[in-house]
């Protein structure tokens, strides 16, 4: 299966927890509607329903998350990140931070988070549970490749636009995903 999830808005270095629950809300729609259309609608029982063997829901600190790149469903996924941001060529840390913690906190943000950092966003996540995310944990991403440059367009010093390719691989065959991997 291969998709791509946008986000545009502040991607901070060494971002804190509050920092990567506000990208993983912002992409939170766009997981919740990936599980709404075609191959996925149709897995949503099996996957989505707990207790099921193949449910791909975790309970963190009282709160649900629904990562669609899981061990369960023995799930791994490559990236293709193209990062945009407005300093230009070759300026990397002018205004928001280096590029490696940048990116640590933009990959923070595609998976479930720990306990320590449901704490301070739970509020905003229990009005949306199951919480769709791209990641168990960012263990099962075997391939990055990361693409940069000039934002053309930006208000705010520290927004970037990000656009991540997501492709995902299955690392073993089972009945119900066959479909799903790429």
């Amino acid at each position: 299966m291969e998709f791509y999830l946008k986000y545009d808005g502040p991607l901070k270095s060494n971002g804190s927890a509050q920092d990567k629950h506000n990208i993983r809300e912002y992409l939170y729609p766009q997981m919740k509607k990936l599980w709404d259309i075609k191959p996925l609608n149709h897995l949503k029982e099996p996957f989505l329903t707990p207790g099921k063997v193949l449910s791909v829901l975790k309970d963190i600190d009282g709160v649900v998350f629904a990562p669609l790149v899981s061990s369960v469903l023995k799930f791994v996924c490559q990236l293709e990140v193209t990062l945009l941001w407005p300093d230009e060529l070759g300026v990397i840390s002018g205004q928001g931070g280096d590029i490696d913690n940048r990116l640590k906190t933009l990959f923070d943000a595609l998976q479930c988070p720990d306990s320590n950092q449901v704490q301070p966003v739970k509020d905003r996540i229990l009005n949306k549970q199951p919480f769709f995310c791209l990641l168990e944990n960012d263990k099962l991403v075997t391939s990055i490749n990361i693409k940069t440059h000039t934002l053309l367009r930006s208000e705010n010093k520290t927004d970037v636009s990000v656009l991540i390719r997501v492709i995902v691989k299955s690392t073993e065959v089972m009945i119900k995903t066959i479909g799903l991997s790429g």
